[in-house]
């Protein structure tokens, strides 16, 4: 009996050392990776993988800003660009559960001094950007009353709600103006009060400035640098701790319900841009949460997967276009296959 538990324990051992021996060689890789990446000018930014529940790689690389004398660290926040419609569509759901808005409510319920066409869009067509409405004009646009009083003036829209989409930013802005008439609160103290303080984002900041500390500058290879100025309002800044935070909460289902998040992960057509940005729903769990953002030079990506215990998150200064060739190599070394390492652009 004794030879028996003595087997059992050494299988054991040597089970639990072959799995350690196995996360270290991943480690491993994933470093060697993204640190080639970052030597070879391919990615500047900060990096956090968890897998089966436990933070497995975390770092950064790169610089704060053009002049590259100053090094990132983790306590630096990102422009998440499109990922931060995340946060307007969230709170739609927050005041349809709260009965203050159906989502077949029409746009002239909330602006009745608007053109005719406000009759015929729903806040869902915003929420799925089957509106019709044009996009911002962002050549002349230089505020939030500046695109309220294009939209005043606009004559028609693009197509019939519903029967097509056009990814687009008038979409947002509008569900931002109507979360603002219904809460009483400025957007961006709206945001702060009723999801980052909730879920536990304590650094995380809504329109950040140039002032701002410890934000991190966009900025290209040849040293240009990217303003940090924008048309309309509601653009969130995190870092890598508040960003996880925000994928748990929307994971774990807890500033909305699974019938709200189900709608928000349901696009117009396969393949389209939802509330969420893409996603699976399994009953009542989130199995897939996938959403990319670019603004200015930033470029940033999420990956959660709950299966797995997996999130993937990239935020970058310094925008390559290749943050999903960076997230499918750490997706490969994670799953234990081969992967490519992300490579230079080709010179034309």
């Amino acid at each position: 009996m004794k030879n028996f538990y003595r087997s059992i324990f050494t299988i054991t051992t040597l089970a639990l050392c072959t799995l350690t021996a196995f996360s270290q060689t991943k480690k491993v890789l994933l470093d060697s990776m993204i640190r080639k990446a970052n030597s070879d000018g391919l990615f500047s930014g900060n990096i956090l993988i968890v897998d089966n529940g436990k933070e497995v790689y975390k770092n950064a690389l790169g610089f704060t800003d053009e002049l590259k004398t100053k090094k990132l660290t983790l306590d630096y926040r990102f422009h998440i660009g499109s990922i931060a419609k995340e946060f307007n569509a969230v709170g739609i759901m927050m005041l349809k559960e709260q009965g203050k808005l159906n989502l077949d409510d029409r746009l002239s319920k909330f602006f009745p001094d608007w053109p005719k066409w406000a009759d015929s869009v729903s806040v869902k067509n915003l929420l799925q950007y089957t509106s019709g409405i044009p996009d911002v004009k962002w050549k002349t646009v230089k505020g939030d009353a500046d695109d309220m009083a294009d939209l005043m003036k606009l004559k028609k829209l693009d197509f019939a709600p519903g029967t097509n989409y056009h990814y687009n930013n008038n979409n947002v802005f509008i569900q931002r103006r109507i979360i603002e008439k219904l809460s009483g609160l400025p957007f961006n103290q709206f945001v702060a009060e009723k999801m980052l303080k909730p879920a536990g984002m304590k650094t995380a900041v809504v329109d950040p400035i140039e002032s701002t500390p410890l934000m991190a500058k966009s900025y290209t290879n040849a040293g240009k640098h990217g303003d940090l100025i924008y048309p309309i309002t509601g653009w969130t800044a995190v870092t890598l701790d508040d960003f996880y935070k925000w994928e748990q909460c929307i994971e774990k289902l807890k500033l909305i319900n699974p019938a709200s998040t189900r709608e928000l992960l349901t696009p117009y057509a396969p393949g389209k841009q939802a509330g969420l940005g893409g996603g699976i729903m399994q009953g009542n769990k989130v199995v897939l949460h996938k959403h990319d953002g670019i603004s200015v030079f930033y470029q940033a990506l999420l990956i959660g997967e709950q299966p797995m215990g997996r999130v993937i998150i990239l935020l970058s200064n310094n925008n390559q276009n290749n943050i999903f060739e960076i997230g499918d190599a750490v997706e490969a070394i994670l799953n234990g296959k081969p992967f490519e390492q992300p490579k230079k652009p080709e010179k034309k």
